[in-house]
């Protein structure tokens, strides 16, 4: 009999589609409004053509956004086989949010500009979420690639169609630039059809007895908003037109409205079945930070200095240098001073380039929390540093370097995690590490970035991962000899750091053994599920965390980046480490209190100290059978059924993984004919890799020929 262990894909993208037709300003504009109200509890990213109809989006997508432009190349792109993706994910519960040339598309019919031949667009559209005609545009005097039309325009809101959700304003004013009017929606009720603002003022374009200017649709389980307007865009971000009379006013007119545009938007998300940010929070825009401190423990500043420099220094005295080169991303300016702070000497240079300044050694363990920031205490890493690398050498027996076949108190001279550099907001740890060589190439393995937010973290493929406060999020640079390439390939390094984060939780604190029983396992072949809290009634696991690697080549080296993010103290937008915590304890019941929740500093450290142990376990022996016992013990898969896209939808079993690349291992299996979901292996074997989609690595399984 197949088992099947019930995994929680949660709904967790909001996919904007960046494909021909959209505008930058439309696709900015869309998505800075979107991660403000909904960036702390979906992961906000954008989509292609070529992925909306090739890859298996619709199943972890919460909202599906099409920005403002023009619609016809949506039409030559999509027609066909990307629309009937959209409109099956729509009708079988998905959700749909058109602005202005997203809006048209989303209608039965698209007329345009009708009276102007240079310009004039007149169709049916595949999608028909609103079964009748959007003209427009509803106000005269549009011009393509120009603002000479644009408005600030009245709305006014229903109310009723709200009703359960936090109100809207009655009226405001929202930019406005060659949208339509849906016309005769308030006969399309029947229809599923129903107003949720109108155009206060008179429009140019005939639209029945209502100015329809937003329409809510219920298409079969799903739902689809279209807009005329852009209740999307921020005045604050509109770029003055000194030679449009009147366009001061209108950025003056919206900006005014900026609490009551995201009101409605808010509704909107919510009337989709969307949770949103706090509205508190709204203007809490985080934003990169451009200083970052490199700590390191006592005694390691001058051996740093000489390595990030490549120079020798004997002593500590000020001084600073520039990195830059033209195959990275960004330009930094490393300084360091005797006592610590900030170099006075600092003179920014002009560049198209991002530049940071890099404060070396500025603090030093035991001199306390960073001053500028209170959100990473360095004291406590390297106090649990310093514990759990004294834990692993000094015991006599540890059950999980015992799993490994390490007696005794052999332990390796760890090393990991001397060097930290934090800022408390960054864009991605992995893109500032990985995308400038220059500095990566000195740094030594071991060395970590961590943050308390990313703006911009990056997940498998085109993924962003949702990085709010509470989220550990750390890169370990990983310098891997070209010489063992061959026989230490470089695809075990997610095993072993999936295998580094669950020993770390459970070996985060030996004196409670309520955290050995948390229940964290492995989802092949990056990902980190628990067992989810909130259905106690249902056995069924939720992604807590992830893992990336970014690879690079710098002789003798492969540098490997390796990103790590897991939902620690942040209940949002799956579940924490905490919740599960929680949970454990009471269901152990007794005596059993829950234990201190986790400290990010202190799982930084455990997950460092058990990730160069498993690295210095695998340069020695590779993915030997006792690394390979570990992670199948903590794995979802083992006999888990799966289809091979290749084989016209054959069945296979999964039994492992291979030894040598790290690929999936799969009997070919067939109904036994007797009992129900029973299988029965056909002896034909099959190594399986990912066809790289970028939703899910266990859709789109293809053979690999052996």
């Amino acid at each position: 009999m197949a088992t099947r262990v019930k995994t929680d894909q949660r709904v967790l993208n909001v996919l904007i589609y960046a494909g021909a037709g959209v505008t930058p300003e439309c696709l900015r504009q869309c998505t800075d409004s979107l991660k403000r109200l909904v960036g702390s509890k979906y992961a906000v990213s954008h989509i292609t053509a070529t992925t909306l109809k090739s890859e298996p989006w619709q199943s972890t997508c919460a909202l599906l956004v099409f920005p403002g432009g023009a619609d016809l190349p949506f039409c030559r792109d999509l027609n066909g086989p990307g629309n009937r993706a959209i409109a099956d994910y729509v009708r079988n519960g998905g959700a749909y949010l058109g602005f202005c040339a997203g809006g048209y598309y989303g209608c039965g019919q698209c007329w345009f500009q009708l009276d102007d031949p240079s310009q004039d667009v007149k169709g049916p559209r595949e999608l028909a979420f609103f079964p009748g005609t959007c003209g427009g545009p509803a106000f005269k005097g549009f011009q393509y690639h120009c603002e000479m039309g644009a408005k600030a325009a009245k709305l006014s809101v229903n109310e009723k169609a709200f009703n359960g959700a936090q109100a809207p304003p009655n009226v405001f004013k929202s930019y406005y630039n060659g949208g339509g009017v849906f016309l005769n929606a308030e006969a399309m009720e029947s229809d599923g059809v129903e107003i949720l603002a109108e155009y206060a003022d008179h429009i140019d374009f005939p639209s029945g007895t209502t100015q329809a200017a937003v329409v809510f649709c219920k298409v079969g389980q799903g739902k689809a908003i279209l807009t005329g307007p852009h209740p999307e865009f921020s005045g604050a971000s509109l770029k003055p037109q000194p030679d449009i009379p009147g366009y001061d006013k209108l950025i003056e007119e919206v900006t005014a409205n900026e609490s009551a545009r995201l009101e409605f938007l808010a509704a909107c998300l919510s009337k989709m079945g969307l949770s949103h940010s706090p509205k508190a929070s709204w203007d809490d825009i985080p934003r990169p930070n451009t200083m970052l401190n490199i700590y390191c423990q006592g005694g390691h500043l001058i051996s740093l200095l000489n390595r990030l420099t490549g120079r020798s220094h004997a002593v500590i005295t000020d001084g600073s240098i520039w990195l830059e080169d033209k195959y990275g991303s960004d330009m930094f300016h490393l300084e360091w001073t005797t006592d610590g702070s900030w170099s006075t000497n600092y003179e920014p240079r002009k560049s198209d380039k991002a530049t940071y300044r890099l404060n070396v050694g500025s603090k030093v363990a035991g001199q306390g929390v960073d001053e500028s920031r209170t959100d990473f205490d360095h004291d406590i890493y390297y106090a649990s540093l310093e514990e759990f690398r004294t834990l692993e050498s000094s015991r006599g027996v540890s059950t999980w370097k015992q799993a490994l076949g390490t007696h005794g108190a052999w332990c390796p001279t760890l090393s990991w995690g001397n060097y930290l550099m934090y800022g408390d907001t960054v864009t991605s740890t992995n893109t500032l590490l990985s995308s400038n060589p220059q500095l990566l190439s000195r740094l030594e393995s071991g060395f970590t970035l961590t943050a308390t937010r990313q703006v911009a973290g990056r997940g498998r493929g085109n993924n962003v991962w949702v990085s709010p406060a509470g989220c550990l999020i750390m890169s370990t640079v990983i310098n891997h000899s070209a010489s063992v390439i061959a026989s230490r390939p470089l695809g075990f390094f997610n095993y072993l750091a999936a295998i580094a984060i669950v020993e770390a939780i459970k070996g985060y604190d030996h004196a409670h053994d309520v955290y050995q029983k948390l229940d964290v396992k492995i989802k092949w072949p990056n990902d980190i599920y628990v067992r989810d809290p909130s259905k106690p009634d249902e056995p069924a696991y939720v992604k807590v965390g992830g893992i990336l690697a970014n690879c690079s080549y710098s002789a003798p080296n492969y540098q490997v980046v390796l990103g790590i993010g897991i939902n620690t103290n942040n209940a949002q937008p799956t579940t924490s480490l905490d919740a599960l915590l929680k949970w454990t304890a009471s269901m152990l019941g007794g005596d059993k209190s829950c234990p201190p929740t986790f400290q990010i500093e202190r799982l930084v450290a455990r997950i460092l100290t058990c990730l160069e142990i498993l690295y210095d376990h695998f340069l020695r022996k590779g993915f030997s059978d006792e690394v390979e016992a570990l992670y199948y013990k903590h794995w979802l898969h083992t006999n888990q059924i799966v289809t091979l896209e290749d084989e016209d939808g054959v069945k296979a079993r999964v039994l492992g993984i291979t030894k040598d690349q790290g690929l999936l291992v799969a009997e070919e299996v067939m109904e036994d004919g007797i009992e129900l979901n029973s299988w029965k292996g056909t002896g034909t074997m099959f190594q399986l890799q990912s066809d790289e989609n970028g939703f899910d690595y266990w859709k789109g399984l293809i053979k690999r020929k052996v």
